[in-house]
């Protein structure tokens, strides 16, 4: 069921400017928050990151861990859209917003809200604080620096849950096609 033109309703999103300057503040608290119970435990310096021997060789694997990691984000949202929401392949679209180089998985029609909150958490879980949970137990500085990076990059996964916070678990909400955030699919008695 699309929404179509002649179904009200509400939208709940946030300006680009909005997202982009609430996830610069993300990344400018959450990095130092991150870093320091990893630097409580293990000692911190560059050579944690790095073999300086083999830096080329060990920014180019972060580099195709960082590209894996975004497409995994991305795939990890329509898994959870197909098996929680119980969507079909057919009604999740995955592309790239071309404008802010932005990769995306949408849902194209509504689901719960209690469905779609998983949607939207389940890559910040598995690509940023597995990482970040197992960089902390291991001391591996590489795992910290990724799952740092991809806690953080799910900053607006976690500004969309933000706007959920008053929806029931049974409304229905699709995921806004263009913007940060999800429109509520008004009940048929306040669309009259």
């Amino acid at each position: 069921m699309k929404i179509h033109d002649q179904v009200k309703t509400k939208d709940m999103t946030l300006s680009t400017f909005k997202a982009q300057l609430y996830g610069g503040v993300a990344f400018l608290v959450g990095i130092p928050l991150m870093v320091w119970p990893f630097a409580s435990i293990w000692p911190v310096s560059l050579n944690t990151l790095t073999d300086q021997s083999n830096a080329s060789v060990g920014l180019l694997w972060f580099m195709v861990a960082m590209f894996a990691g975004i497409l995994l984000h991305e795939l990890i949202h329509g898994l959870t859209a197909k098996w929680i929401g119980r969507l079909s392949w057919r009604t999740i679209k995955f592309g790239v917003q071309w404008s802010t180089i932005t990769p995306y998985c949408h849902p194209t029609i509504p689901i719960t809200a209690r469905a779609y909150r998983l949607v939207v958490v389940m890559p910040l879980i598995i690509t940023g604080l597995l990482p970040y949970g197992f960089a902390l137990a291991t001391g591996s500085g590489w795992l910290c620096a990724l799952g740092i990076l991809f806690t953080l990059a799910a900053a607006g996964d976690m500004m969309i849950l933000w706007l959920m916070r008053h929806l029931r678990p049974n409304d229905l909400v699709q995921d806004h096609p263009t913007k940060v955030g999800l429109l509520v699919v008004l009940p048929i008695s306040t669309t009259q």
